[in-house]
């Protein structure tokens, strides 16, 4: 079901000349960002595909006009029929056309789609004859577009459910108008049948809300001002209003419509529809989101459709990061301009991510991300944050994450080229500053190569290798004697040896200390960050690092 197509949107709206859009179709396709990032601009994109109507994408930028370019994988059928094998001459090499034409296949051919489905040939990525481009024209015709002879189902992100006058027409509309219409249509009308409503819709409906809330019948009823109203019976024969209700029960509704109602109306399978829903969690409590958007994940593989989802909620986000028939798609606006990325469509990035235990929320919707070895380096950055700039605050200005050091030959800073087996964690979140132990037995030691890499990658102003062997030999003495007395009663004269690591350094200073540090680091340092003070920073290049780091953190903040 993956439809391996690049399709970028050039000029429209948000999108400059460099475009935005997706680097292939999957079964659900996630679209995040935040508001007015353009995440809309990439349904239009979607609906122009299907509907091929100029008025979905006549917002022009820049003076320039729309564009639709499309990359597509050449098959030998689509070869085989622009360059017969029945036909020779002409000037183009070989036996036969075929012949010559044949080594195209699986080449990339880049065309720009327009109204009226109308293809015009941009590139090939392969050399051709001068003889060949009638037939690398034609190309363009033969090939069928993504998601061709589908038809476009929309909610849009504003929405609702109203009492409605009868009209004879059944319709189906982004925003829920038509909606109490068509139910009292198929309830009362003799040549519909009323199970679609009563039985099927009501049955998927309670599945969903189910344990929140349990309908036993839907029905409509008409209101003195000739207005027809939803209603819903529990099973104490309480009859409510789909009015008095919240937005929740609404979109829950409207989603059903959609996708079990709307194909039996239009007598159409449900893998002829593509669906693009946006912003469905508004209003919907977190495990009422998981149900629908579980639902929906099970209708998609149960009927072959695909989803095109906006999404603020993290839930939703976290729903789908490790989901194989899924990607996340990140949309961002500097301001000026908006550029999309698509991410998390691997299944090896997936199940890093499940390793490093990462909720891919975490990162997308953070201003910016610090990777640290472990829990305990974190304690230690936050301490010295808070006294540098304690104005910034974990969770709101920055987040910490791990990436574990039998972990961190697997991760990748590598903005252009990632595989199953690395992170792209710049395109996860382009606000990225790593902290790397150099672990070096000497201050001259040779930097490993994984570092060195990461470094290169990430750049040397987003990332921190610690001049001594390990991120605790920034602890000053004093700081770890104090803590050795005041929580330990250990009373030493301790001295942090910059090539050795604390553990050591602590049972070098006293034979009588058999603490070890490496089986608690996480409570002992922070037990120990508790002892750190401004005085304590003029180590190494401690201060340097973490005003580098503030100033970033700052830069993501704006």
């Amino acid at each position: 079901m993956i439809l391996n197509n690049k399709i970028l949107v050039k000029n429209y709206k948000c999108f400059d000349s460099s475009g935005g859009g997706f680097e292939k179709i999957s079964p659900i396709n996630l679209i995040i960002g935040k508001n007015n990032s353009g995440k809309s601009s990439l349904v239009d994109l979607i609906r122009f595909i299907i509907e091929k109507k100029k008025e979905i994408i006549e917002s022009g930028r820049d003076n320039s006009n729309p564009e639709v370019i499309i990359e597509h994988k050449l098959t030998e059928q689509e070869i085989l029929r622009a360059f017969p094998s029945g036909t020779s001459g002409g000037g183009i090499p070989g036996r036969n056309f075929f012949e010559y034409g044949k080594q195209f296949i699986d080449k990339t051919y880049t065309y720009k789609l327009e109204e009226k489905g109308k293809k015009t040939f941009i590139h090939l990525d392969a050399e051709f004859v001068t003889h060949a481009r009638k037939q690398i024209d034609a190309l363009a015709g033969i090939i069928n577009e993504p998601l061709a002879n589908k038809i476009f189902c929309n909610i849009a992100a504003e929405r609702d459910i109203l009492p409605e006058e009868t009209n004879a027409e059944i319709i189906f509309t982004p925003n829920g108008s038509g909606a109490t219409n068509a139910i009292q249509q198929i309830i009362n009308r003799t040549n519909r049948d009323s199970r679609l409503i009563e039985q099927e819709l009501l049955n998927e409906l309670n599945a969903i809300i189910n344990p929140d809330i349990i309908f036993t019948r839907i029905l409509v009823q008409l209101k003195n001002n000739n207005h027809w109203e939803i209603f819903f019976e529990d099973a104490n024969k309480k009859s409510i209003a789909l009015s008095k209700m919240g937005s929740g029960i609404k979109t829950v509704l409207l989603v059903l419509l959609n996708l079990v109602v709307r194909p039996v109306i239009e007598n159409k399978n449900r893998n002829s529809y593509v669906f693009a829903f946006e912003e469905l969690e508004n209003n919907l409590h977190p495990s009422l989101q998981r149900r629908l958007y579980n639902y929906i994940r099970k209708y998609s593989e149960n009927h072959s459709s695909y989803f095109f989802l906006t999404t603020h909620s993290n839930v939703v986000i976290d729903a789908f990061g490790t989901d194989k028939n899924s990607q996340l798609i990140h949309v961002i606006n500097d301001g000026d301009k908006s550029n999309s990325t698509t991410i998390l469509s691997y299944n090896g990035t997936k199940q890093i991510l499940n390793d490093l235990g990462i909720k891919a929320s975490d990162i997308l919707q953070c201003n910016g991300v610090i990777w640290v070895e472990g829990p305990s380096d974190r304690n230690y950055i936050n301490r010295w944050i808070g006294i540098l700039a304690p104005d910034l605050k974990e969770g709101l200005h920055y987040s910490i994450m791990f990436y574990g050091g039998r972990l961190l030959a697997n991760l990748s800073f590598d903005f252009e080229w990632f595989n199953n087996e690395v992170i792209p964690l710049l395109k996860i979140n382009k606000n990225a500053f790593v902290v790397l132990d150099r672990d070096g037995k000497t201050m001259n030691a040779k930097i490993n190569d994984t570092k060195n890499r990461i470094t290169k990658e990430i750049g040397e102003n987003n990332s921190w290798i610690t001049k001594g062997r390990e991120i605790e030999n920034y602890l000053s003495d004093k700081t770890i004697s104090d803590w050795l007395l005041d929580k330990h009663g250990f009373k030493t004269s301790f001295t942090n040896d910059k090539n050795t690591k604390l553990e050591e350094n602590i049972a070098n200073s006293s034979k009588t200390i058999n603490l070890k540090y490496n089986l608690s680091k996480t409570v002992f340092s922070s037990e120990i960050a508790d002892y750190i003070d401004k005085d304590s920073l003029a180590i190494l290049d401690l201060n340097e690092n973490l005003k580098n780091l503030l100033s970033k953190i700052r830069e993501w903040n704006e």
